[in-house]
């Protein structure tokens, strides 16, 4: 049996701020920053209530679920890529014409697919992230959408 969210009191709530904030660690440490940040926030407010414990769970759960949705886009975006590049020059090598669509294929769906996802990637944990402040400073506890629950 699930227990219901634990609502924050006020002293509870500029902790709650911090940790959905650290985050924005990743512009200092990119790459780890914004899954180190939350870490470090739950693990320095994990003991201090039941509120707290749930709210730096789901940041870092929620920075962890997309830190790997973006392994996983760049992992498959650079495999085709580089197919792509591979079928380029295997085709010019064979003398068929079709070595050339092979590469702008391979360069039309990095700039037209893969980059986007990326910026949307980047930029929609952000906005949940703003979300989460604007709810926890009001009192409410925040449950991030698309997340993996790796700490429960």
């Amino acid at each position: 049996m699930t227990r219901p969210p634990a609502l924050l009191t006020e002293p509870e709530r500029t902790p709650a701020i911090i940790t959905h904030l650290s985050p924005l660690a990743g512009l200092l440490l990119p790459t780890l920053g914004n899954v180190l940040g939350p870490l470090v926030a739950w693990l320095a407010f994990r003991d201090r209530s039941r509120a707290l414990d749930e709210q730096g769970k789901e940041a870092l759960n929620f920075q962890l679920s997309f830190w790997l949705y973006g392994l996983v886009v760049s992992v498959l975006g650079f495999v085709l890529f580089s197919l792509g590049l591979l079928g380029g020059a295997v085709g010019a090598a064979a003398g068929t014409d079709l070595g050339g669509l092979a590469v702008l294929g391979s360069l039309g769906a990095f700039f037209l697919f893969f980059l986007p996802v990326l910026v949307v990637l980047g930029l929609v944990p952000f906005i949940f992230m703003m979300v989460a402040v604007v709810r926890v400073s009001a009192g409410q506890p925040y449950h991030y959408p698309l997340t993996l629950r790796f700490l429960r």
